[in-house]
């Protein structure tokens, strides 16, 4: 299993971002390792300066629950309690707004990409624009 270092992380950014800015959204970036843990956190020009921890923890809950954060809904709606136990146990709150990825590589989840600062739908486009970089390395 290969792990995402500095120099992927940089590239999904930057990959998000700029598809970001081809759809004037204003969004933050964050990829973080299998363990959940930051590899890089970037803040769009012009964000709100809360979009990069959002982004943080919508990448953490997919690697965490390995899959897309947006799924996570129908578990809040249909068994609370799961979330809320996670939560307990997990180092943050796991959420179920969209724009959070998991990275697959050879079965494993090796990383997740988190946007935040525009819509759900498109925060999630900008993640795919990550994952289609970190798809081609």
């Amino acid at each position: 299993m290969t792990g995402i270092g500095y120099g992927e992380a940089s590239a999904a950014v930057d990959a998000a971002l700029r598809h970001a800015q081809q759809l004037g959204l204003r969004v933050s970036v964050a990829v973080v390792d299998a363990g959940g843990w930051e590899v890089l956190v970037a803040r769009g020009d012009g964000t709100p300066v809360f979009t990069p921890g959002i982004a943080r923890v919508k990448a953490a809950t997919a690697v965490a629950f390995r899959r897309p954060s947006a799924e996570l809904r129908q578990m809040r709606e249909t068994r609370p309690e799961v979330l809320e136990v996670a939560g307990q146990q997990l180092r943050f709150r796991p959420t179920d707004l969209g724009g959070g990825l998991p990275v697959w590589r050879d079965g494993e989840v090796v990383a997740g990409v988190g946007v935040s600062g525009a819509t759900p739908e498109e925060d999630t486009a900008c993640a795919e624009a990550a994952i289609a970089l970190l798809a081609g390395t």
